[in-house]
């Protein structure tokens, strides 16, 4: 049971830019409930590295988010290299912040949704 509200909270992470807390909120209650009751402590590694692979879900999608953006605002060629990267950074920031407003605290007590997003787009911006 418990692996199927980890699905379908991983589903739900697809996109996590657009990804509201009341949209997940009933099944992170029931996965919190479920861990807390004691009947999965059998399972706890198992449980612990499916919840991180949620972490590395949002850091894909970070990855992802940063190419695809930063391809659409440089393929334009131009003059002004700074600007597109100036662009790519305020549209990253607003993604930043969105994911800190909307989820101030971790899922399930180990997922931090706004850090895990920012640490990987201040690599790519650093790589760049």
């Amino acid at each position: 049971m418990y692996n199927i509200f980890l699905g379908t909270l991983y589903e739900a992470f697809q996109d996590v830019t657009k990804l509201k807390y009341d949209q997940i909120s009933p099944f992170v209650r029931i996965l919190e409930a479920i861990r807390d009751s004691g009947l999965v402590d059998r399972y706890k590694q198992d449980i612990e590295a499916r919840v991180l692979d949620l972490g590395d879900l949002v850091r894909v999608q970070a990855v992802h988010q940063y190419t695809d953006k930063n391809y659409d605002l440089t393929s334009n060629g131009g003059p002004n290299k700074a600007l597109p990267l100036l662009l790519l950074t305020d549209h990253l920031e607003k993604h930043a912040k969105l994911l800190d407003k909307r989820f101030p605290e971790p899922i399930l007590k180990s997922v931090f949704l706004h850090h895990s997003y920012q640490c990987c787009l201040i690599l790519l911006m650093a790589t760049h």
